[in-house]
């Protein structure tokens, strides 16, 4: 009987935490969309800030190189244009004129039949401006839509022409492309008074955008940042728009990320996600009785269970430990003997490999399987103590499970190797040895160990010592191949499992 209410409360608690889970988690995503918006945009709005500047710093460098080259009476030869004008984008059209708006010399052919005197680029600098960025015009000559950069040429002190350079505002679609924007996602370029100098997708005309809050309320409290449009000005889209004054000119550049698609997505994961839940919760609660019976009735067993668990872990651990206090006794009695001192060593090192391995596991309780990045050092440094080296250890281990079977091949390994090392490559003091095992293809590992010794000598590594026995026997052991090379001291290398599924597979 006291199952039901246990069910009943459990039920509702579980209910209670669902709800606020995915509620916490639909605003953690609300929150994280917002954010993807913001930087894509404020990402965005920098490139086509800094292309903006090129873009007015290459006309104003054109035009005052321009200027100097007609010279002071605007005699110039026409052909000393040519240097000038090199290495300009190809897009760009230049155009001279004197102080009746005649065509004095322009880029694109038949430009004297046109006359500019109406145009504002031409009014702007004749009427005392030193430069002047026009609004999206369309050419009279190539019917293309473009923006005009214009510069007032003086001579004597008195007005004497202009010089003209354009862009079509197709540069923009190229921009666009390369930022891998969406099609109700746009880039623009504006004049700090509003008029619209070009933009993609482009717009049907010109276009005044002062009264907009860009102008109204967000350029008024800084010169850069972002805010939420709910309905473009221009075709209605909900946007991002991020917005930067373009340095040392009068250009606004803005980025608009189209928003509608973004919140559509959305929210058809958020139903995704709850129509694949919700059969899920249901049915957890309709389970939520019988689990709870099964609760009660299993708990003396699992309190069973867990006892033997851990009377097994302890006897596992007093296992290790007894092995390892075993091998140190070894150890000991291995320097008491009257032997050749390498030989010592060489047992010392061995022996102090496998103690190391042991103690590890135990003080881990790792008996399934070992991490490596934790195994190797602490087998390493177990063999360079026992050995009495002062060299210098580098480790570069990944993070690989080795199992119980190949624990012990790989500790013997190690040992070999290093106390290889200490004998032939650093046995004077100093030095460096660099242990690294790297995670290979299907479940396989790279072992490397090199030295700063001078390196072996063929014989050594071709022979049949026992250390090289060892070597060859715990490598195939482990299913691996091996292979030394000097290359700045003496490098090992081996290609291992390091666990039995891996070999089997």
């Amino acid at each position: 009987m006291s199952a039901i209410p246990a069910a009943i409360g459990l039920m509702l608690v579980f209910l209670a935490v669902f709800a606020a889970i995915f509620g916490y988690f639909l605003a953690i995503g609300i929150k994280q969309t917002e954010e993807r918006l913001v930087e894509r945009s404020s990402a965005a709005v920098q490139v086509v800030s800094s292309n903006a500047f090129w873009i007015a710093e290459v006309a104003h460098q054109t035009l005052r190189r321009v200027d100097a080259a007609l010279g002071p009476t605007m005699s110039g030869s026409i052909a000393d244009l040519g240097p000038v004008l090199e290495g300009l984008p190809s897009v760009t059209e230049v155009y001279i004129i004197d102080a009746e708006a005649r065509t004095i010399y322009s880029t694109v052919p038949g430009a004297g039949a046109v006359s500019v005197a109406d145009r504002d680029y031409f009014i702007a600098v004749r009427d005392g401006a030193p430069f002047y960025t026009s609004p999206l015009l369309i050419s009279r000559l190539t019917g293309d839509r473009i923006f005009v950069f214009s510069k007032r040429v003086e001579r004597d002190g008195k007005f004497a022409g202009a010089i003209m350079v354009s862009f079509p505002e197709s540069l923009m679609e190229e921009l666009w492309r390369n930022l891998d924007f969406e099609d109700t996602s746009t880039i623009s370029l504006v004049r700090d008074d509003g008029q619209l100098i070009a933009r993609y997708p482009p717009t049907e005309g010109p276009v005044d955008l002062s009264e907009t809050p860009l102008f109204t309320v967000h350029l008024k409290t800084g010169s850069t940042g972002t805010y939420t449009s709910a309905r473009s000005p221009v075709d209605g889209v909900a946007r991002v728009v991020s917005y930067r004054q373009v340095p040392g000119t009068h250009i606004i550049a803005i980025a608009s990320i189209g928003s509608d698609q973004t919140w559509a997505n959305f929210q058809g994961a958020v139903v995704a996600v709850f129509i694949i839940v919700s059969p899920i919760v249901l049915g957890l609660v309709l389970g939520c009785a019988w689990i709870v019976r099964l609760l009660y009735r299993d708990a003396a067993q699992a309190r069973a269970l867990q006892a033997s668990l851990e009377a097994n872990t302890m006897l596992f651990r007093e296992i290790h430990h007894r092995v390892k206090n075993n091998l140190q006794s070894v150890q000991s009695l291995v320097r008491m003997q009257d032997l050749p001192q390498a030989a010592k060593l060489d047992l010392q090192s061995r022996f102090a490999a496998m103690a190391a391995m042991h103690e590890h596991i135990y003080k881990h309780d790792r008996y399934e399987d070992i991490d490596a990045h934790d195994f190797i050092p602490a087998v390493v440094d177990e063999v360079m103590m026992a050995y009495g080296s002062d060299a210098v250890v580098d480790y570069e281990v990944d993070h690989i499970p080795v199992d119980r079977d190949h624990a012990t091949p790989l500790a013997l390994l190690l040992s070999e190797l290093v106390t290889n090392a200490c004998k032939y490559a650093v046995a004077d003091g100093g030095g460096r040895i660099l242990v690294a095992l790297r995670q290979g293809a299907n479940g396989r590992a790279k072992l490397t160990v090199r030295d700063s010794g001078a390196g072996f000598e063929p014989d050594r590594i071709t022979g049949s010592s026992m250390g090289m026995r060892l070597i060859k026997g715990v490598v195939a052991q482990m299913d691996g191949t091996h292979s030394f090379r000097n290359e700045g001291g003496t490098v090992f290398e081996a290609d291992i499992a390091l666990s039995t599924a891996v070999r089997n597979g």
